[in-house]
């Protein structure tokens, strides 16, 4: 380690034992609670500097703290840290993180006066299960390239939506964080499910913390809790097989949520606003001793919704992170939620995409008794060991219980009359998810000559076992006829009754190599490969009300394998800017069984992409890349378990981001997508009647935009103003392109005063009352969005 400013010197040994700091720490809390201004200005001076690689760029999330104390910080994006508040004497000063030298340093803290402490630190690894991979340059644990390389020096394309402008824009659910993110179109379908469009294609991976939420590959879609446990949302674009296994062609998403931090933080925020929406979060983390810290958070919203499609979310979250050594990591989270949403099928409309004359939009046709239930549980345990300076081992070890309880009207039709609704198909389940996945990996460090290598190798399995029952619907309110206007939305009782049971066991495991390759200063590049083996069974079992097992159905078995890679170059003629080429391939099984027993083969494509990155003065970060995607052995579900091959499509097209920070307190985010994604002919003779039509849910034009400014001096400081954008092109919502859900443009505001600990933010979106549908479902069942509506919230921070 190099020392860029010396320390002050050590000038005698410390006398307060761990046990007398202890009673001192407490005396000393209590009497700042009291009296604050009396106890900074009395006994205390603060620690702060800066750390830095041996390359000179700020590292983030190194632990610095005075050992045997509670003293502790973590360094932000910029390097930086500070330690406020300390006793006066001597301690001893701790950097460091898994992947560099730690740093041990004699310091004397003195009464009124800051001790600067600035180093380098060498890194010995890849590794620090951190790699900043987004514009807004933050780092991520659960990194999604899975080394340590800057985002400049890596051919691909990602975004990120930051905790910082979630609470600007005031949202709540994953839907809304991704109006910020340029590609991807966030689908809210039947109240709380969630599915995404990337890129065109509505193929691709959840991940949390880096763990595969597998519900999205089976069903496309489903809920997901509140945000109140959310650092940051990360998106990869593009095939990611490689690295994160079948069925990511328009990307992964990864949830990264909140960790824990060695210096004690702590916050509390309340908010209210429209359609009687309340919420409620906590959350404090820091160190329990010098090798144990922790992160708790809970959140509570409660809304009756638009159209009084209300949701009232609750979810809990801890995290601990035990480091016995300067060599090994665990890494231990327990989530847990349990949610209700009202369910809403739309309101049908009439060829032509037209709304049937006198039906009000405001109003929801749904039955009172519609629930959609989720309650889930998880688990994560990561452990890493650093072997040697330059040889890592991890492994993550991951299980959830996921319940999702759902009984809704689906279907709404017109009667003849063109002035009533019949609520044709009232549909239920309950399905019931248990993954256990399991992610080995060694990372190692080398040379070949002046070649550098990240060398990375992995193991990856993961058994899943999913039941989803099913249930006959009776009752006197069963197919109700509803009017358009003074609609009575009970109409009597509605009863269910299990029938049976369908099996989804499945084991699947994947060996990958990645080799990340410096040629030189100026040129990198990329190789991955990966082995899948998919083998799945499905069966469907009669059960009686009681779900006993009545009758067991025949087994269907599919078994597949895979062969998928990523190549990718990048050449920077000066640092701040990059150009870069990948082309990365990946596979998705078809899981579908037709009744006749039928199987089909699975979806196979693959991306290629050029692009330039520019990072200037760690202020401004662009990306511009241009995309082809083709998918083959696409399969459509119709209506009544029927399934209808659409062979291939394809989506080509670019994308332009921007994310600053050209002065203190503006923040500036924007993004443009144009997407071309169609049907393709069969490549035999077969006639695929879809061939030339727009693919599914996947507009051409879509912008966004959100600028927030914080006047920083003055008689006014603290006072902040944010203004966004968002445009919608049009939206085709079927493969026949008979039903498009028209473009539209929405505004939003916000207005903050922070002073001192305390924030109050309000809220205003779609500030000039558009009347626009954001989602469809059966092609004809277009879900209005909002109205205007407000939220004021109130924060305060320890």
């Amino acid at each position: 380690m190099q020392t860029i400013k010396n320390c002050r010197p050590r000038t005698d040994s410390s006398n307060i034992t761990k046990q007398s700091k202890f009673y001192f720490s407490i005396a000393f809390f209590l009497q700042f609670i009291l009296y604050p201004d009396h106890v900074l200005a009395d006994q205390s001076g603060r620690v702060k500097g800066a750390i830095l690689n041996d390359a000179g760029d700020p590292v983030a999330g190194i632990h610095v703290r005075l050992e045997g104390t509670g003293y502790a910080a973590v360094t932000d994006e910029e390097g930086r840290f500070e330690i406020k508040n300390v006793e006066t004497g001597s301690y001893t000063f701790l950097a460091g993180g898994v992947g560099y030298e730690a740093k041990k340093e004699n310091i004397l803290v003195k009464a009124g006066e800051v001790t600067v402490l600035n180093y380098k630190l060498n890194g010995i690894t890849n590794e620090l299960s951190e790699v900043v991979i987004s514009t807004s340059r933050r780092p991520a644990f659960s990194a999604l390239n899975k080394i340590n390389v800057p985002l400049r020096d890596m051919p691909v394309t990602t975004s990120t939506v930051s905790v910082k402008t979630i609470e600007q824009r005031g949202a709540d659910d994953l839907g809304e964080a991704m109006k910020n993110t340029t590609g991807v179109r966030a689908n809210n379908t039947y109240g709380g499910f969630q599915h995404f469009t990337i890129r065109g294609f509505s193929n691709f991976v959840l991940l949390v913390d880096g763990v595969r939420d597998e519900r999205h590959t089976i069903s496309t879609s489903a809920p997901n809790t509140n945000l109140a446990n959310v650092e940051s949302i990360e998106v990869l674009k593009g095939p990611a097989s490689v690295l994160f296994g079948h069925s990511a062609l328009g990307g992964v998403i990864n949830i990264f949520r909140k960790r824990p931090t060695a210096d004690f933080k702590a916050d509390f925020s309340a908010a209210y606003g429209s359609f009687n929406t309340r919420r409620i979060r906590a959350g404090a983390g820091g160190s329990i001793s010098d090798q144990l810290r922790y992160r708790v958070d809970f959140g509570m919203s409660d809304t009756d919704g638009y159209r009084h499609s209300g949701s009232n979310t609750n979810n809990g979250y801890l995290a601990l992170e035990y480091t016995p050594t300067d060599k090994d990591q665990f890494y231990l989270t327990i989530g847990a939620n349990k949610d209700i949403y009202d369910t809403d099928a739309g309101i049908p409309v009439l060829e032509g995409s037209k709304v049937a004359p006198g039906m009000n939009a405001n109003t929801r046709y749904n039955d009172p008794q519609d629930f959609l239930k989720h309650t889930r549980y998880d688990f994560q345990l990561k452990y890493v060991r650093q072997l040697t300076n330059h040889l890592r081992l991890s492994n993550q070890l991951s299980y959830y219980d996921d319940n999702i309880n759902y009984f809704s009207t689906e279907e709404l039709s017109f009667n003849p009359t063109l002035d009533s609704l019949t609520r044709s198909y009232p549909f239920y389940f309950n399905h019931l998810t248990k993954p256990l996945q399991n992610q080995l990996e060694l990372t190692y460090d080398f040379s070949t000559g002046s070649i550098g290598h990240k060398l990375l190798a992995g193991y990856s399995v993961s058994m899943l076992d999913r039941k989803t029952y099913n249930g006959e619907v009776f009752g006197p309110g069963l197919n109700a006829t509803i009017p358009f206007n003074n609609p009575v939305l009970n109409q009597g009782y509605l009863g269910i009754e299990d029938y049976d049971y369908r099996a989804t066991m499945e084991n699947v495991h994947g060996i990958y190599v990645q080799d990340f390759i410096r040629f030189s200063d100026k040129v990198k590049g990329l190789a991955g490969l990966r082995y899948d083996i998919f083998d799945g069974t499905y069966y469907t079992n009669k059960v009686d009300a009681d779900r006993n097992i009545t009758e067991r159905g025949a087994k269907s078995t599919i078994s597949k394998s895979a062969l998928t890679y990523r190549l990718g170059i990048v050449y920077q003629p000066v640092e701040p800017v990059s150009f870069y080429g990948s082309y990365s391939t990946y596979f998705k099984p078809s899981r579908r069984v037709a009744p006749n027993g039928e199987t089909f083969d699975p979806e196979t494509g693959y991306q290629g992409e050029v692009g330039s990155r520019l990072e200037i003065s760690r202020r401004w970060a662009g990306n511009v890349s241009l995309y082809y995607m083709r998918k083959n052995n696409q399969v459509e579900a119709l209506p009544g378990g029927v399934y209808r091959r659409i062979g291939s499509a394809e989506s080509k097209g670019f994308e332009i981001e921007l994310n600053g920070n050209p002065a203190p307190g503006l923040d500036i985010n924007a993004g443009y997508t144009f997407s071309k994604a169609k049907y393709l002919q069969h490549a035999g003779g077969e006639i695929n009647p879809v061939a030339g039509k727009v693919a599914s849910f996947s507009p051409e034009n879509m912008l966004n935009a959100w600028v927030n400014y914080e006047i920083q001096n003055g008689a006014i400081k603290g006072l902040s103003i944010g203004v966004g954008a968002n445009y919608m092109d049009e939206t085709f919502t079927n493969s026949t392109n008979s039903y498009v859900l028209p473009a539209y443009t929405l505004f939003d505001a916000a207005i903050g005063y922070r002073v001192g600990r305390v924030g109050l933010r309000l809220n205003t979106n779609n500030i000039f009352n558009k009347k626009y549908f954001a989602n469809a479902i059966f092609a004809n069942q277009f879900s209005p969005g909002a109205t205007r509506n407000f939220l004021v919230s109130l924060k305060y921070n320890l």
